[in-house]
């Protein structure tokens, strides 16, 4: 496949600036789903098992549509695609806020789902074609100013949000009208100028899969790990993504060759893309419930506390990009970026009921800053490896990825952290001798406090008793899941360094090219430079690794 690439003589920054407003979908809509779906699901009157796929819905349609959306742009045209995308959005976010029923609703939903798929992955992929000789400084940019606008929008949403649950639906079809407008101008169109046969059965199975793993995970913490709301889909999804692995590897025309995580940094880049979303998963939401459970932090106050956690992602993103345009190996920063994101969950495994907030803000702050340190490295990788032809797959991909670790994160923490907050309360009662009558007082009283409830019913030292006995059960728990995943973390950091090391290690040997690959894997400069493509070629993504003499490095 060949691919016609026209890059922009002038307005670089523009296009950068539309890009990443594009990408601004994908951060303002769950922001908003998370705070209106409540009173969404009260006036539309849904049930229990109804309020629980609305507010996963979008994320379904999203996670089923990803690869399929960027394969469309590889065909039609990355900007003419993200640009639809940009339109869908904005038309599921109006069907959405002035839904009459549950199903339009829904409906609206999935819709606006489907249209970030499209926007957020191609503004991905197209930075590729927007600043072809710097890609470090494009994935950078792009990831800083999404960050800097989920502070100012989640802020807005909120506010409209208070207003009326229609308001904060309606932010983000007037971000996409915006950014659609930014869009229309200046950006080049890039796609794939000869393709096989579509690949529908590749593309189904991974829609499939990534919907059975991602709902099955979601259910984890109601229904429980051995249920059947978790086990079936799961499995499911798990037999799709076998079949797509399975046929993408031997099919003539795939949508998305399996052969190129062959090569050993796109391999460690998955495995960087597993660690740093579950730990954004997990921080946020565990820190979240402790601050709100434990120390009577009210929904504002968390906000703001989580505040400077984003501000350190944008140092963190900009740091990145320049330090990888200035030669500093990509493996270095991987390897900072992993060391800091675990020890801040060793530490965070040492919290007591009486750390103070700024034992949390350094920890965040590191956190955050390393955590884009990773995904910025990542980052280019996926936009810089694969053939130009494949850009718009691959790049999608890396969403798809982050959709899957997310979940898989947020499950497993709230797993762990209730699984064994139950057990130290079963054992304290056990140990109290407390009767259980009197456990399912002692339970309610918990819950009514932990909601703000009126407290004046129950003796008062009865209250700071069984309070501070299920507080510190509560920390236990929490710090013993923070070193849990503080382990899980350390096994996809080694993963990802003996893959970077093996890269070096071949490069040293003269069997390992930087730059973009084939579509079987294979470093294109090792096997007759660009094979047919059009349009620049991306540069080397860790340019210190290169050996090349400094004249031949972008």
């Amino acid at each position: 496949m060949a691919t016609a690439t026209k890059a922009p003589a002038k307005g670089t920054t523009a296009a950068l600036i539309a890009l990443t407003a594009a990408s601004c979908l994908q951060v303002v809509d769950p922001t908003a789903n998370s705070i209106a779906v409540v009173d969404a699901a009260v006036d539309l009157q849904m049930d229990g098992a109804q309020r629980a796929f609305a507010s996963s819905v979008g994320t379904l349609a999203l996670a089923a549509f990803i690869l399929t959306t960027g394969s469309l742009g590889d065909r039609l045209g990355r900007r003419r695609v993200m640009l639809a995308g940009l339109v869908v959005a904005a038309a599921g976010g109006v069907i959405t806020a002035v839904a009459p029923v549950t199903p339009i609703f829904m409906l609206g939903r999935a819709i606006t789902g489907i249209g970030i798929a499209a926007a957020f992955g191609l503004s991905f992929a197209l930075l590729r074609s927007v600043l072809p000789d710097n890609l470090p400084k494009a994935v950078a940019f792009w990831l800083a100013g999404q960050t800097a606008a989920a502070l100012v929008l989640g802020i807005v949403v909120g506010y409209l949000a208070g207003l009326s649950w229609r308001f904060g639906y309606l932010l983000m079809p007037v971000v996409a009208v915006v950014a659609l407008l930014m869009c229309l101008r200046g950006l080049p169109e890039a796609k794939a100028e000869t393709v096989g046969p579509f690949d529908y059965v590749g593309l189904s199975a991974i829609a499939v899969a990534m919907i059975g793993i991602i709902y099955g995970l979601s259910n984890a913490a109601t229904y429980g790990w051995t249920s059947a709301q978790v086990l079936v889909p799961v499995v499911v999804g798990l037999v799709a993504m076998a079949v797509f692995i399975w046929w993408e590897a031997r099919v003539e025309f795939p949508a998305f060759p399996v052969k190129l995580f062959r090569d050993p940094e796109l391999a460690g880049s998955v495995a960087t893309g597993f660690s740093f979303n579950m730990w954004q998963a997990v921080v946020t939401i565990m820190l979240s419930m402790l601050w709100q459970y434990v120390y009577q932090y009210e929904s504002l106050t968390v906000s703001l506390a989580l505040m400077p956690m984003s501000l350190a992602m944008v140092v963190g993103a900009t740091v990145a990009g320049r330090l990888l345009a200035r030669g500093v190996p990509a493996s270095v920063n991987l390897l900072v970026g992993h060391t800091v994101l675990v020890g801040t969950l060793v530490i965070l495994g040492f919290t007591t009921t009486g750390s103070p907030y700024w034992f949390f803000l350094i920890l965040t702050l590191a956190g955050g800053f390393a955590r884009m340190l990773n995904e910025t490295t990542m980052g280019q990788f996926f936009v810089g490896k694969p053939p130009a032809s494949l850009t718009g797959a691959m790049a999608s991909s890396k969403t798809a990825i982050g959709q899957l670790s997310f979940a898989l994160g947020t499950a497993l923490s709230t797993t762990f952290v209730f699984g064994q907050y139950g057990r130290g309360i079963a054992q304290a009662f056990q140990d109290a001798n407390v009767q259980p009558e009197q456990q399912g007082v002692y339970t309610g009283m918990i819950t009514q406090y932990i909601s703000g409830g009126d407290m004046s019913e129950y003796d008062a030292s009865e209250v700071d008793a069984v309070v501070g006995q299920a507080s510190d059960i509560f920390v236990d728990a929490f710090g013993g899941t923070m070193l849990i995943f503080a382990g899980i973390l350390t096994v996809f950091a080694i993963i990802s360094t003996l893959f970077f090391a093996k890269a070096n290690r071949m490069r040293k040997a003269g069997t390992y090219a930087s730059g973009p690959l084939t579509a079987d894997g294979r470093p294109q400069a090792l096997v007759g430079g660009s094979a047919g493509e059009a349009g620049p070629a991306a540069p080397s993504p860790h340019p210190g690794d290169d050996p090349a003499p400094p004249a031949a490095r972008h």
